[in-house]
């Protein structure tokens, strides 16, 4: 006759052993401890994160591209206008920046629209108006010496 003990440990050790043999591919087939998945998971994430990351750069890219070309239009309208209107009315002409700096304020201040061309022995001059034409420039040229500066010219830039 068989003990009752023996009997139930035989039977808890025949089940242990099911489990144990049983139960590793219960877990792999429900994939929760497979290294496998863990690293579909991982290479998942890896391309996701990529994905992201070109993505992004190439914004910036295009962001970059867009600021150049902005700047190229802007180079070349202004060049396109310095070739145009190359004749200007001088009010002003200074070698010190700061002089040259308050006298176009003052003239902006009576209402005059300026800018402040350099010429090539780094004078700042202070221009109320460009011109396509030499004749256009003499018209304004006598009502900025009656109005503003009696030693007012005309600069012509190359």
């Amino acid at each position: 006759m068989i003990n009752p003990n023996s009997m139930r440990k035989l039977i808890f050790t025949l089940a242990a052993i099911v489990l144990l043999t049983s139960g590793c591919e219960f877990f792999e087939k429900k994939k929760m401890f497979s290294k496998e998945d863990t690293l579909v998971a991982y290479q998942r994430r890896v391309d996701s994160l990529r994905k992201v990351d070109s993505v992004k750069k190439a914004k910036a890219l295009a962001q970059q591209k867009a600021e150049q070309a902005r700047k190229d239009s802007i180079r070349k309208a202004e060049q396109e206008r310095k070739r145009l209107y190359k004749f200007h009315v001088i009010v002003g002409s200074f070698k010190t920046p700061k002089y040259a700096e308050a006298y176009d304020n003052f003239i902006m201040q009576k209402g005059y629209k300026t800018e402040v061309l350099r010429n090539e022995y780094q004078f700042q001059m202070i221009s109320i108006g460009a011109y396509k034409s030499w004749r256009e420039a003499v018209k304004d040229l006598a009502m900025a010496r009656e109005t503003i500066e009696p030693t007012s010219w005309i600069y012509i830039d190359n």
